[in-house]
């Protein structure tokens, strides 16, 4: 990762409130459709799960609830501290078994130690494709036989699609910002413009599984994670009704696997085991 990339990501980090994304808005769905799709192939509790670039811990602390010790590795130091915070401030709750600031490429945990790995945030943010096999290779490494690693990733469409949820249709600086994420992939985001995201790599299919494959895991699944839901209109609406709420969840799962809409969505789950 380059000197501007790394400096450029940490600013975005310190500034954003990421630890209210996955609260808020269409965050609220990506949440949800993660957590069932992670449900589905983790073995029962207790085990022990490495949740990398676990951000302030949503993913953590609801993994802790469910009786699984969790070890959150994230390079950035505002965010570990958030998690930090959180747990000091509700000591009674289940938590994270220790916090760390570290980086995906070089993990401190011991070889096949984990029963599976969480990577929901190193894919997108290391941009250079040799620094996503150290950290696949690494994921690797901690899982026992028979491990998985639950890897998200942005999808190559993403920015389109925020072009077409936010009205952003007529920003010629997003526009710009759209061309290249589709011919490339090379996020860039060159505007004050917070909302726009910072650099990342925002992948097609077939390269995370190639990257997958390459790093020794046998990619077992691919799913959509926001799926067709993110161009759901007045979304806080739908998702506040609890019934309008179950029967777009029940419709995701339906239509993940249809090979028409599958790479309609923001953010994609790639799944793969350790054999």
């Amino acid at each position: 990762m380059s000197e501007h990339s790394k400096r450029s990501i940490e600013q975005y980090y310190a500034e954003y409130p990421e630890s209210e994304r996955l609260s808020s808005a269409r965050g609220q769905l990506e949440f949800e459709r993660t957590k069932r799709i992670v449900q589905r192939f983790l073995p029962s509790p207790p085990g022990i799960v490495a949740d990398v670039g676990g951000g302030t811990g949503p993913y953590s602390f609801w993994l802790s609830s469910l009786g699984y010790d969790t070890h959150l590795i994230e390079p950035s130091i505002p965010l570990a501290e958030g998690c930090r915070n959180r747990m000091r401030a509700n000591p009674s709750q289940a938590m994270p078994r220790t916090v760390e600031v570290g980086d995906a490429r070089s993990l401190w945990l011991s070889d096949a130690s984990c029963d599976a790995v969480l990577m929901f945030g190193p894919l997108y943010h290391l941009t250079e494709r040799d620094d996503r096999i150290r950290a696949l290779r690494e994921s690797r490494r901690v899982l026992k036989s028979g491990g998985y690693v639950f890897a998200a990733t942005i999808t190559r469409v993403a920015s389109f699609i925020d072009a077409l949820c936010h009205d952003l249709l007529g920003d010629s600086a997003f526009l710009s910002i759209v061309e290249v994420d589709i011919g490339t992939g090379q996020h860039r985001n060159p505007t004050n413009e917070i909302l726009y995201f910072t650099d990342a790599f925002f992948h097609r299919r077939a390269e995370i599984r190639t990257e997958m494959e390459d790093a020794g895991f046998e990619t077992i699944a691919q799913l959509p994670i926001e799926g067709l839901g993110v161009l759901a209109g007045d979304f806080d609406s739908l998702w506040n009704d609890p019934q309008k709420r179950s029967r777009l969840l029940e419709l995701l799962s339906r239509t993940e696997s249809i090979e028409e809409v599958t790479c309609a969505s923001a953010h994609y789950m790639s799944i793969g085991m350790k054999r």
